[in-house]
Order: C-alpha cells, then sequence, then structure tokens
C-alpha cells in the first residue's frame, strides 16, 4: 500500500457511501466510484444499492466496471497495515477482508485499542475516586455527623480505598498486554 495513503484511510473511511445526484449520475466513473467504495470498505451491496438509485434519473450504472473497481479499492483497504490502524481508531470490523492476515492485524490493533480505552477508564475512575475521598475526608472533619453516618462513611473510604488499589494494580499490568502478541484460544477439545 503506497504510504501516502495512510494518512487519508481514515478520513476516506468516514465518507461512507452516499446516494448519487442526478450530475454524479449522469456523469458517473463507474470504475472510479467502485474504487472509492473499496477503498473505504464499503460493503458491496451497499455500494450497489447506492448506484441503483441512479436509475430514478433514467441512468442505469455499469455494475461490472463498479466490480472491478470495488475490487481494486478493496485490495486497497484490506492490506493487513490498513485493518491495524482502522482497529487502532475503534473502527470495527466489517467483513469486507476475505484476507486473514487483515483480520488479525485488525484483531492485534483492537487489542491494543481496548487495552488502551481499558487505560482511559481506569484512570477516570481513579479520578471519580480521588475527589470522593477528598470529599469524605472533609465530611468526617466535621463535628456534624451521628456515629451511623461517620460509620458509613468510613466503610465507603474503605471499599473506594481497595477499588482504588485494585485499578492502579490493573493499570499497572495493562501495558504488558499491550506487548503480547495475540492470542487465538480454541474451545474445541
Amino acid at each position: 500500500m503506497k504510504k501516502w495513503l495512510y494518512p487519508l484511510l481514515p478520513l476516506v473511511v468516514l465518507t461512507g457511501c452516499t446516494s448519487l445526484s442526478k450530475d454524479e449520475c449522469l456523469q458517473a466513473n463507474w470504475y472510479g466510484i467502485g474504487y472509492q467504495h473499496g477503498v473505504n470498505g464499503t460493503q458491496y451491496q451497499d455500494g450497489v444499492n447506492a448506484l441503483a438509485q441512479c436509475s430514478e434519473f433514467g441512468v442505469r450504472a455499469d455494475i461490472n466496471e463498479y466490480k472491478s473497481g470495488y475490487d481494486q479499492g478493496l485490495n486497497v483497504y484490506c492490506e493487513p497495515e490498513n485493518g491495524f490502524t482502522l482497529a487502532m481508531q475503534g473502527m470495527p470490523y466489517n467483513g469486507v477482508c476475505n484476507s486473514t492476515a487483515f483480520r488479525k492485524a485488525w484483531q492485534e490493533g483492537n487489542d491494543r485499542y481496548q487495552v488502551q480505552q481499558r487505560l482511559i477508564d481506569i484512570d477516570d475512575r481513579i479520578e471519580e475516586i480521588d475527589r470522593r475521598l477528598h470529599t469524605i475526608r472533609a465530611e468526617l472533619n466535621s463535628n456534624q455527623l451521628d456515629n451511623q453516618q461517620r460509620k458509613n462513611l468510613y466503610h465507603e473510604r474503605k471499599s473506594l480505598e481497595d477499588e482504588r488499589n485494585d485499578l492502579r494494580k490493573e493499570r499497572a499490568l495493562l501495558p504488558l498486554l499491550n506487548k503480547l502478541p495475540s492470542v487465538e484460544i480454541s474451545t474445541e477439545w
């Protein structure tokens, strides 16, 4: 895959497949439209459905040209590096690639993306816990609590501190998961 295409792929993927206007149908480059849909990772049938809308304007799409362009574009989209990049951006695997290498690269990227997202979630939760612990300390320093309220706050503080410790341990281990290769586990015996 040409390296200059990599920065454009996220933008191309986000543009998706839309219907064509009358002018676009009348001046259509069916191969080019197919190529663009393939590069975007558009489902083939979704692209064909979009082209079918040209019949409203009395224009018949050349499906053979579209398919030829689509297949060429799909070759670009289905590069393993693109699968990894898409997964690292949180993009779902849409099943258009028959390449084992693409799926494997996408899975690797998705595994890393999930680890990164979990790290973000952990950091957010630790910040929430720290804010609540600060509030609890202030409440415990107040003289306006009865014994039950004080007992409840101590219990909540202990629970939050335990959760924070567990989250810190998990956060410390997660970077190690990013360095491990993806593993496929079979449950068949």
